[in-house]
């Protein structure tokens, strides 16, 4: 097996795919469009979509690319050896064009004649059947033609081995291959993904798009059939540099170079910190050059929570003021420059100030919390109740992932159930308050006449200290704040207005449920 770099790899991935008449697709953003039920692109087909439904395009029926994806649904397993919010897929793609038997005998071109690998290393999944779809021995059958040990075959369920971009869309059957990376040398005879997954590694998915799933999840078979292909960059590098870990790649080798410099502790005495930390700077660092800035709502949320992770994460290895921060974010944008050109200055404004807001929420949760984990063991106790996790959100804005973490941390835990109960009761009763204020009776008009509409400047900055209050009125027992300009996005197109808190002259600190826009003026809704 050959030892290849991360751009090797890429370079040689790319020349095999232009032998089959391949044409290189452009990497699109990683915020997802308009049209998509998913907030990122996931996955590196997903900007295809109208053309795995049928549309022409404009490439031809085969296509290749290396598309920045986004998944956040593991983010709890961001630490261990494999697991990254942001990743690169390389895909290829036929529109309509080869299927089944030539996408499983190039997938296995590629591993064991360009990369090297040992063919006994290898095993792969198949689907196993249901319902809406039969099990695929048409898979199984190309795989032994092409070589594979029929022991190496696993059959799997849906949830394993049927993909789809997102809930409605263009869907089908896949066959994953794994790598050996147990122990032993060579797995032992008859070992395969499902009697012995933990000693197996996910490198390559092969998705044969035949059906379409509408909003009932009923599958139709496509007009046309399609392959969708995905190889993680990262988990291929992991494997051909023989490393233990993704984060142990020269991808990351920088990264922590930087980490420990700025920290004065080693990787190997923390590693889980250190990768986390690595991979949430990496994620947000894409995020932000892609155009995206933190939030209380969508994609936005996300952002805005994966920063607060890496500044937590930070934290618990350094303390840090905000020019430090300043330095350690700086150098590892440098350290993760090869990956493309960043808007350094962009980048480092927005990180800097969520740094600098979150810092403050930080400061008032940890003093409350610790006193409450330090009571609850004095008592011998071992759970924080959700009646003290929500009050440290709702009234404190400290998130319910970092209580989550510290919790862990003290070797507690929180009461989740609980607590999901009482925040999903407070949401409904902020909703219905929105709904209710400014009924159909009320005429709207009269409360902002002659105020100029409101500069919004949430796209430039997160916080402002300048904002001049223009109006403060009530009206069906509802505070009214309006400002001649305002960081917080109103409600409109769909999405939810933002939310969060306001400092006013007289120091008094506003809790913001939501804001609305009525013709340019955006109107503060206040607690």
């Amino acid at each position: 097996m050959q030892h290849l770099s991360s751009k090797e790899i890429k370079e040689l991935r790319s020349k095999f795919r232009e032998s089959k008449q391949h044409k290189y697709l452009s990497e699109v953003s990683l915020i997802a469009d308009k049209d998509s039920t998913a907030l990122f692109n996931v996955a590196g087909m997903q900007p295809l979509i109208p053309y795995l439904m049928g549309k022409e395009h404009p490439l031809g029926k085969r296509v290749y690319n290396i598309q920045k994806c986004i998944r956040t649904v593991d983010i709890d397993e961001v630490g261990d050896s494999s697991h990254l919010t942001f990743f690169e897929m390389m895909g290829n793609r036929s529109l309509g064009d080869y299927f089944k038997k030539e996408a499983v005998t190039r997938s296995r071109e590629f591993l064991t004649q360009y990369l090297e690998m040992d063919s006994r290393k290898l095993a792969v999944t198949v689907f196993e059947g249901d319902e809406g779809a039969p099990r695929d021995e048409e898979t199984a059958k190309y795989r032994k033609e092409a070589g594979l040990d029929p022991s190496r075959i696993s059959y799997l369920s849906a949830k394993h081995n049927r993909w789809s971009p997102g809930p409605i869309g263009p869907c089908g059957p896949d066959t994953e291959i794994f790598f050996r990376v147990g122990e032993s040398e060579l797995p032992p005879e008859g070992s395969n993904v499902k009697n012995d997954e933990d000693n197996w590694l996910e490198i390559w998915n092969n998705v044969f798009m035949e059906y379409y799933r509408d909003e009932s999840w009923k599958l139709t078979k496509l007009t046309k059939q399609n392959v969708d292909t995905g190889m993680g960059h990262e988990r291929m590098c992991k494997v051909l540099q023989k490393k233990e870990t993704i984060y142990e790649t020269d991808l990351f080798t920088q990264a922590m170079q930087t980490i420990e410099q700025y920290t004065w502790l080693s990787y190997a005495e923390h590693q889980r910190r250190f990768r986390i930390i690595a991979d949430h700077s990496r994620t947000a660092f894409m995020l932000i050059n892609d155009g995206l800035i933190p939030s209380n709502v969508g994609a936005g949320y996300v952002l805005r929570m994966i920063i607060r992770r890496l500044v937590y994460n930070t934290m618990l290895l350094k303390e840090s003021s905000i020019e430090h921060y300043q330095t350690f974010l700086s150098s590892l944008l440098t350290a993760f420059q090869t990956l493309r050109a960043f808007k350094k200055e962009e980048i480092m404004r927005v990180l800097i100030g969520e740094v600098k807001m979150f810092q403050r929420t930080i400061q008032n949760g940890m003093q409350i919390l610790t006193s409450i984990i330090n009571k609850e063991k004095a008592e011998g106790k071992t759970l924080i109740s959700g009646a003290n996790a929500f009050k440290l959100y709702d009234t404190y804005g400290f998130p319910i992932e970092l209580t989550r973490e510290i919790a862990w941390e003290n070797a507690m835990q929180v009461d989740e159930e609980w607590y999901l109960k009482v925040a999903e009761q407070a949401r409904e009763k902020s909703r219905q308050a929105t709904k209710d204020m400014f009924k159909k009776g009320i005429d709207r008009s009269k409360y902002i006449e002659w105020l100029p509409q409101t500069k919004f400047i949430g796209y430039t900055s997160l916080e402002n200290k300048q904002a001049k209050l223009l109006k403060d009125f009530e009206v069906g027992g509802q505070r009214v704040l309006i400002f001649d300009k305002t960081p917080f996005y109103p409600e409109m197109g769909g999405q939810l207005g933002d939310s969060g808190r306001i400092t006013l002259e007289d120091w008094s600190e506003q809790k913001i449920l939501t804001t609305q826009n009525f013709a340019g003026v955006i109107l503060h809704l206040v607690e």
